[in-house]
């Protein structure tokens, strides 16, 4: 059963209150401020492209990110300082479309209660809601994830998908590599599992996706082949995570110090520098694998602490309010996951379907960070697929009315 529009409406804009009313407290406390150092490269990266048609930073580097959210800054980078505040409440209604998301989702496989919880969950996630507030992909990934699920829910259980239904599935992968690179494998683990799913009939429609995301990354890496004299097809920054995590004194935790400290950098360009600190980093891990599995639970602690990890945010009625939602949301989500195994092994079909497509990217990114850096914020965009197993828990009755699976 699907969601009426009127309710995946009102979860939208009950998601939209929600956050634009921390923004406005946030910029009332705070004003413009920037808070951590990525912020201030991806508005940085924005005002470049704006003022002087370059996607650079202060520093020089012209392939630090991906491409897309640095756009996004730009349509309001051209405000100057004002334009903080503009992005952040854009980026609040972009968070508020994970509600009615989650809600189509849900109701497609469990029915329209479901769906409601679901859409309840991702409205009021502390920790979406205090994204929303910061120039951080998280947000806008979350959204982008979410509607690619969705697109892919929708081609693999629908009889006679739309086009329009098509076209978001072909669309949402490109915008979703060119904000964050690190969902290439999880988009590739959608497209088997949509050719699992739907066979032949999936062919067409994976060259068509195939060839709609080699469009903009073609792009892309002429551009860096061009300014840089190599494509980085996924930014030249890889290199610099997988030390950042694996470097001698890693913690868990983020502490890019070493760029400016390690001799071997001297001198180098960007792209010299993300190859030299990849090879370093493969050769810690090689030298010392027992220590990589050591880091390994220590980030998977971090990505999944229910307390936030910096010290300014760990404590007060906030952060305990978040630790107890988060709790209750992992907790939900197991045993969403477990009552839907026992009614898909008594019936399988679309149930099943979905918590794969929901496991996907939990087992997928978790597991990343397990090897890169660990922190709460690369789990924010999980959350919403939690939420949508956490509702699942109505779905042995609502399978009886709905036939869903």
């Amino acid at each position: 059963m699907n969601a009426s529009r009127r309710a995946l409406w009102a979860c939208f804009f009950c998601a939209l209150a929600v956050r634009v009313a921390w923004v406005g407290l946030r910029c009332w406390q705070d004003g413009a401020r920037l808070e951590f150092p990525d912020e201030r490269l991806h508005w940085a990266l924005a005002a470049h492209l704006t003022h002087a048609g370059a996607l650079v930073s202060d520093d020089g580097r012209y392939a630090a990110r991906m491409p897309v959210y640095p756009v996004f800054l730009a349509l309001f980078a051209w405000l100057g300082t004002p334009g903080i505040a503009a992005a952040r409440l854009a980026q609040a209604a972009l968070g508020a479309a994970a509600a009615p998301l989650a809600l189509w989702l849900a109701a497609s496989a469990a029915g329209r209660r479901a769906g409601l919880v679901a859409a309840a969950l991702v409205c009021l996630d502390p920790f979406a809601v205090f994204f929303s507030n910061l120039l951080l992909t998280e947000t806008l990934f979350t959204s982008l994830g979410l509607a690619l699920a969705c697109a892919t829910w929708a081609l693999a259980t629908r009889e006679r998908p739309t086009r329009g239904q098509l076209l978001a599935f072909c669309a949402l992968g490109p915008l979703a590599l060119m904000t964050r690179p690190s969902a290439a494998p999880w988009i590739l683990a959608l497209w088997l599992l949509l050719a699992a799913w739907r066979g032949r009939q999936a062919s067409v429609w994976l060259a068509l996706a195939a060839m709609t995301l080699a469009a903009p990354l073609g792009a892309w890496g002429l551009r860096n082949q061009l300014v840089l004299g190599d494509p980085a097809w996924l930014s030249a920054n890889g290199g610099v995570t997988l030390y950042d995590g694996q470097r001698p004194d890693a913690d868990g935790g983020s502490d890019q110090t070493f760029l400016r400290t390690l001799p071997q950098l001297a001198g180098l360009d960007e792209i010299e520098r993300d190859r030299v600190l990849r090879k370093l980093a493969v050769e810690q891990m090689r030298r010392d694998p027992g220590r990589v599995l050591r880091l390994a639970v220590v980030k998977l602690g971090r990505t999944w602490n229910p307390f936030p990890n910096a010290d300014a945010y760990r404590a007060g009625p906030a952060a305990w309010a978040g630790a107890a939602f988060s709790v209750l949301l992992m907790g939900g989500a197991a045993f969403g996951t477990v009552c839907s195994v026992a009614a898909w092994k008594r019936r399988p079909g679309a149930l099943g379907r979905l918590l794969f497509l929901c496991w996907t990217p939990l087992l997928y990114f978790t597991a990343l960070h397990c090897i890169f850096v660990g922190s709460v914020r690369y789990r924010v965009p999980l959350m919403p697929f939690l939420g949508v197993l956490a509702a699942l828990t109505l779905a042995a009755g609502s399978r009886r009315n709905h036939g869903a699976g």
